[in-house]
């Protein structure tokens, strides 16, 4: 079965430290607990995770002691924590983490500052049975910020947008799927328009992981396309899948596997049209609309990304006639020819080369971002690497290799690669 396929890949997984990572407890912030009471959707939320673990973890003994909920907002903070306890879904004294740059503040936007990257809490709930933490702020400063923190065994999703998202995301689905670190991710089902459908997730997660009970096994085995405890007409959590690991390696860079999910996305009849860099437009209505030159810029942005990407990336023309169909497709008639016309300028990361419209906000993203901004002709020093001598080494960064996700790092006369997570800048 699916689950015993499970079984067999996960044994390998266990609760080592994250490799890039958390302020200590005693960094916490010391406030009152943001956890507010449980509202339908929060209900609806933790009856969802509680059912989606017997699934995904059949004995008590294999149930998660440290979940990340990743893309937290306000429904999150009002899961009913209760139930979850009472259900035995975690263990006791688990530990929750809410992680994301709403899970403060439901009005975070382009327009506001992102909050401190602090751990907050741990809040206690349901009688001290659950530990809650908040870190609000991207998963990518989770992992860049917080080392000491215990690795999550299972990361959970609720209605994560994974196709508007898609670039956002793919680092993090990458990372649980390198780690094999076993995933949940629910979905609305807006079938009208270019809503997001259960289909249409399962469609993603398949093209990027494959299934395991394919051959050879993938890491999708959880496929619940009828959640019972969807709510709002069977709209919200309407169905939920997991998955631990994928097919294969997954590559560096989500433009390497945008052409597979769209050609998937292709045979269903639903269009394609991730943006790239944090833009958010469900806080004005009149956003997503074809007239929105920063919304077209970023649709076109991944559609040129991908049409270059590879070996067999094709030429400037045919990658603009791409980014010109996905446009019209997603939008409507002869909006890729008005964003071919009058292109929105965008700001580009001079690191890694991704075109934005808040720094802020991309900063959150930025692969090449350490524990602080790091730029070119940054004078470093070495941390956090296995062999201590090497640690205090002084270098200079000379440039941002995006294939490899490492800093080019001059030290000595010689050139060597580093994670941003092994450089400090050098204090003056």
């Amino acid at each position: 079965s699916n689950r015993q396929l499970y079984k067999q890949q996960c044994e390998n997984h266990t609760n080592t430290k994250l490799t890039a990572a958390c302020p200590s407890q005693a960094m916490a912030a010391a406030l009152p607990s943001p956890l507010r009471a449980p509202t339908a959707r929060g209900r609806s939320c933790a009856e969802t995770l509680a059912v989606a673990i017997e699934d995904i973890f059949p004995e008590k003994a294999q149930r998660p002691e440290v979940i990340h909920i990743v893309g937290a907002s306000e429904v999150e903070l009002s899961m009913d924590f209760d139930l979850l306890a009472k259900q035995a879904a975690c263990k006791e004294g688990a530990s929750i983490v809410l992680i994301g740059p709403h899970a403060l503040r439901a009005d975070a936007s382009m327009a506001s500052e992102p909050e401190e990257e602090k751990l907050l809490g741990p809040f206690p709930a349901a009688g001290g049975a659950l530990q809650i933490s908040i870190f609000p702020h991207s998963y990518q400063r989770y992992l860049m910020v917080c080392s000491t923190s215990p690795a999550p065994e299972l990361a959970v999703l609720f209605h994560p947008g994974l196709d508007i998202h898609y670039f956002t995301w793919y680092p993090c689905i990458k990372f649980w799927a390198d780690r094999r670190i076993p995933m949940l991710a629910t979905t609305y089902n807006r079938p009208e328009g270019t809503g997001e459908t259960p289909q249409v997730v399962e469609t993603i997660l398949e093209s990027l992981l494959g299934r395991m009970d394919s051959d050879p096994p993938g890491g999708l085995f959880v496929m619940e396309s009828e959640n019972p405890h969807r709510i709002e007409d069977g709209s919200f959590n309407a169905a939920y899948f997991a998955a631990c690991g994928s097919g294969g390696s997954l590559p560096a860079q989500p433009e390497e596997m945008y052409f597979p999910v769209f050609q998937a996305l292709q045979k269903m009849g639903y269009p394609f049209a991730p943006r790239v860099g944090y833009l958010d437009v469900e806080t004005d209505p009149q956003a997503m609309n074809p007239t929105n030159s920063k919304l077209l810029a970023a649709i076109a942005e991944g559609a040129l990304r991908a049409a270059r990407s590879g070996e067999d990336g094709c030429d400037e023309e045919t990658a603009q006639d791409f980014a010109m169909r996905v446009l019209d497709e997603v939008l409507g008639p002869n909006t890729g020819l008005a964003w071919k016309q009058n292109p929105a300028t965008r700001q580009v990361c001079p690191q890694c080369q991704e075109g934005f419209d808040s720094k802020q906000w991309h900063r959150s993203v930025c692969p090449a971002m350490g524990i602080n901004e790091l730029k070119v002709g940054d004078k470093v020093t070495l941390a956090r690497l296995p062999r201590s001598e090497e640690n205090g080494l002084p270098g200079t960064l000379k440039a941002f290799d995006l294939s490899a996700q490492e800093w080019v790092v001059e030290i000595g006369g010689q050139e060597v690669q580093l994670k941003p997570w092994n450089l400090d800048l050098r204090k003056k």
